[in-house]
């Protein structure tokens, strides 16, 4: 007897033992401070844990746009909140059910003495389960933090085209303004000509129609700048008051070069979604042992039994509860694991080319604006070259003001194509860097623009004042009889000409002149409009 009590005792007290085990839990970890290391590891700088900074009238640069977001984008806070949650699966999987306890009483019919019945029985199923359960727990939170760190990134990425699109959409206004300030002077110069009677009417209207044409341009530039500005202020979580400085130029062309091969290694091990993916399948695998080992511990469960007889004795001892594993063996559960093994096995070869395809996409959409540039850069060269000999030639009067105007305005159709080429080189990197899942190293320039600023390109060359139109009356000078080859017309100061002094009969009339210009006009008209539907299509 005494035998059986000290059993029976040293049996409660292992399980008792066990339970206090079980109930113990390890302390929880900061998940955020996990997660910032993993991304300042990805994108050096950035600090998900820094409490916002005031924005001053310092101009912000890309990296300060990112931490920006970090510390003050809604869209980042909500991300992190989603740890919270996974944070609170992993402490409820530390826990065991609570142990069950019976009571049962008995009277005799005819009366007497209670029967009492008592029990206390505690489920083994979640206490030898306990570590696989933990180890899934722990697999959710990493694919968590895997989910959010890919999410913050991708923040990151859109930052990134919002920055270099408000920037370039500010270069682009700038260059309209000068486009526009071109179209003012030749707008100035029919309107001289027209009240000298050296230009048809129509010709004038449609120069005077193609300058309102421009301002229209000008308005849509500015509202398109505007709306990009807005779109980053939302981006990184400012309101639409909030002034910002940013560049007025896109950073200048660097020299680097990106070997794809070497991208899609660091992409398999840095990426993300592959991480993810890959996590998963450990994930399942891990459940698939869990399945198997429910198998032996279902509906299992130890207890102790206690129970006063009507005539007073007391009897007490263990007891024991099994479920036999006869029809229910988790056949349907296995299966399921076994299908969702397949698909995210082929998610995972799914992912790996989608890799290589942006990768490869990245880098054939910055290796064509590289080459677009080099061309777009030969061609500016030219342009100015020929705006400064067409300047020459108008100066000594051997050239059309509007010829020299029109070249000016393909210069700056030039620049617009410039910008584009540029903020689409920078576009494409960023999405190369969301391709391979880490910040690509710091470029480093090779070539500097810094003397070949086209928003900010100087008309100043283009010296309007020297072609006073307003005093010179086209209509009454034979240009036929004008030797210009033995004309000095650097120091000649046609301020000063008296045309009053001109023997005007020797001339030839001034309808003969007006037709011979409004036939010189002609071809220019259709150059400018060529060009102007042009600027047009691209602005579209």
């Amino acid at each position: 007897m005494k035998t059986t009590n000290l059993l029976i005792r040293g049996g409660l007290l292992l399980c008792a033992s066990l339970l206090l085990v079980a109930c113990a839990t390890r302390p929880t970890q900061n998940s955020v401070t996990l997660v910032a290391q993993q991304l300042g590891q990805a994108h050096p700088g950035s600090d998900l844990s820094s409490a916002p900074e005031p924005i001053n009238n310092k101009t912000m640069d890309l990296s300060g746009a990112i931490q920006t977001l970090l510390a003050q984008s809604p869209q980042v806070r909500m991300e992190l909140a989603q740890l919270g949650i996974a944070d609170a699966q992993r402490l409820q999987a530390e826990l065991i059910s609570n142990p069950h306890l019976s009571i049962g009483a008995l009277r005799p019919e005819g009366g007497g003495r209670w029967k009492l019945d008592v029990g206390l029985s505690q489920p083994l199923l979640e206490l030898f389960t306990r570590p696989l359960r933990r180890q899934l727990a722990d697999d959710n939170l990493l694919a968590v933090q895997l989910r959010l760190q890919s999410r913050l990134q991708t923040l990151i990425a859109e930052t990134g085209d919002a920055y270099y699109s408000a920037i370039a959409a500010r270069q682009h206004l700038q260059v309209q303004q000068q486009m526009l300030d071109a179209t003012l002077a030749r707008q100035q110069l029919a309107n001289s000509l027209y009240h000298a009677g050296n230009m048809s009417e129509n010709s004038f209207l449609y120069y005077d129609n193609e300058l309102r044409r421009v301002q229209q341009q000008v308005k849509k530039r500015k509202r398109k700048a505007q709306e990009k500005n807005l779109e980053l202020l939302n981006m990184i979580g400012l309101s639409s008051n909030q002034p910002i400085k940013l560049a007025n130029q896109l950073p200048v062309l660097p020299t680097e070069k990106f070997a794809h091969a070497d991208l899609l290694t660091q992409a398999h091990n840095d990426r993300l979604d592959l991480k993810i993916t890959r996590q998963q399948l450990a994930q399942l695998e891990n459940r698939r042992t869990l399945i198997r080992t429910e198998n032996g511990w279902r509906d299992t469960s130890v207890g102790v039994n206690a129970e006063r007889e009507f005539d007073g004795a007391n009897n007490v001892g263990a007891e024991i509860e099994i479920a036999l594993p006869i029809f229910n063996r988790n056949q349907g559960k296995l299966a399921a694991i076994d299908s969702q093994t397949a698909k995210t096995q082929a998610q995972l070869a799914q992912t790996l080319l989608n890799a290589d395809t942006e990768i490869a996409q990245s880098l054939n959409q910055m290796q064509s604006a590289r080459e677009q540039l080099d061309l777009i850069t030969a061609s500016l060269q030219v342009a100015e070259k020929r705006v400064t000999l067409s300047n020459r030639e108008v100066n000594f009067m051997l050239g059309s003001p509007f010829e020299l105007l029109n070249i000016k305005r393909q210069e700056i159709q030039l620049a617009h194509d410039y910008t584009n080429e540029l903020a689409s080189y920078w576009q494409a990197r960023t999405q190369l860097e969301l391709a391979i899942g880490r910040a690509l190293p710091a470029p480093t320039p090779a070539i500097d623009h810094s003397t070949m600023d086209h928003s900010k390109m100087n008309h100043s060359e283009m010296n309007h004042s020297e072609i006073n139109h307003g005093t010179m009356d086209h209509s009454k000078m034979d240009h036929s009889k004008m030797d210009h080859s033995k004309m000095d017309h650097s120091n000649m100061d046609h301020s000063n000409m008296k045309h009053d002094a001109m023997n005007h009969s020797k001339h030839q009339k001034a309808d003969d002149h007006s037709a011979h210009q409004q036939q010189e006009d002609k071809p220019t008209e259709s150059i400018d409009k060529t060009a102007s539907e042009h600027e047009e299509h691209n602005h579209d």
